[in-house]
């Protein structure tokens, strides 16, 4: 569409460009992080253990996939009760299906004695439909004057564990993601003639022409090294997973999540889909769309998630054998979908 005041679009995109080259602004003018508190709709269950009292609260109450899940564990103990309460890290951690993306904690003491403690979660679920938040285990200690031998060993608390269920990302919202429509621009940017601003900027792109030229080169050295330590990375990783051999009944929904992980974030850094928040019929849909793979890999790419949702979601549990057999089939995609170099190209 064409815009209504030529001046003034040129006027905004040129604030933009003078705004991102001063690095948007110091550190002072940054936000302070804000504190989550829970929603009024969070799921909450509570445990009691004697003088200690765990409250779990689960919220939003009805994420989407690819919405942030916070976790918070409220825990109050009486005056003379220590109260340990591990916590996962943040980056590769999980807790049971969901990745643990971040953490805080805090606590302090009441003038009684008693103290509360706060650990709150921010997590990633792994797909959509019906999952659950696994219980915490505490210990407690509890000082208070006592009779008899057991008034300082530790004793166990557990939570409950937090159903949850998780909807699937809407039609329309992966199309604006494939698609994302180009926002409009605010045409009252202010008064400075337009023609002004454009002779200074001038000078400004002309300098530094020379910078975008050599960061895309950068970018597309980078992109080249990215696919190829794509392909290593999954290969050292379904090693290590087939060295432990082929998984027991009671391990198999936890061994196939690995092995459908390992094909979907080489995929993701291969051939740039985005893979791990999405349903397998979501992915594939996406997969479609991508020149790199022909109609045989998509194939047997859907056969192979096809295999892992069976166990993942309808409780199917194969034999060894037909778990070692789809880990070949995974090596055997990822070899067939690796990044060749054309033999003139390699001698150069």
């Amino acid at each position: 569409m064409t815009p209504r005041n030529p001046g003034r679009r040129m006027t905004r995109l040129l604030v933009v460009f003078a705004l991102a080259a001063c690095g948007g602004g110091s550190a002072a003018d940054q936000a302070a992080p804000v504190v989550i508190e829970p929603a009024k709709d969070a799921i909450a269950k509570a445990t009691e253990n004697g003088p200690v009292k765990a409250t779990v609260k689960v919220w939003p109450a009805k994420p989407t996939l690819g919405d942030e899940i916070y976790l918070r564990v409220e825990i109050e103990a009486a005056a003379g009760v220590t109260v340990d309460a591990p916590f996962q890290e943040a980056g590769d951690q999980r807790m049971g299906r969901f990745r643990v993306l971040g953490f805080t904690r805090d606590s302090h003491r009441n003038a009684d004695g008693s103290q509360r403690q706060d650990q709150t979660y921010t997590l990633e679920a792994p797909s959509s439909g019906k999952h659950r938040i696994p219980p915490l285990r505490l210990e407690m200690v509890d000082g208070r004057s006592k009779q008899g031998s057991d008034a300082s060993k530790p004793q166990e608390l557990l939570t409950e564990e937090v159903p949850i269920e998780v909807a699937p990302v809407k039609a329309e919202a992966i199309g604006a993601e494939l698609h994302p429509a180009v926002g409009k621009l605010d045409p009252d940017v202010g008064g400075t003639p337009w023609i002004v601003i454009l002779v200074a900027a001038c000078g400004a792109l002309m300098v530094g022409s020379g910078t975008v030229l050599a960061l895309r080169t950068l970018a597309a050295r980078r992109k080249l090294a990215e696919q190829k330590s794509a392909y290593e990375d999954a290969v050292a990783k379904l090693r290590a997973l087939e060295s432990r051999g082929a998984p027991a009944a009671e391990q198999a929904d936890e061994w196939f999540v690995e092995l459908s992980a390992i094909v979907r974030s080489y995929l993701e850094r291969r051939h740039q889909i985005r893979a791990p928040e999405l349903t397998s019929e979501e992915f594939l849909l996406v997969a479609s769309r991508s020149a790199d793979l022909t109609a045989e890999h998509r194939g047997l790419l859907t056969s192979f998630l096809e295999r892992c949702d069976r166990v993942k979601f309808a409780g199917y549990r194969p034999d060894a054998d037909e778990s070692i057999a789809t880990l070949a089939a995974a090596r055997a995609f990822i070899e067939d979908t690796r990044l060749r170099e054309e033999p003139g190209k390699a001698a150069a």
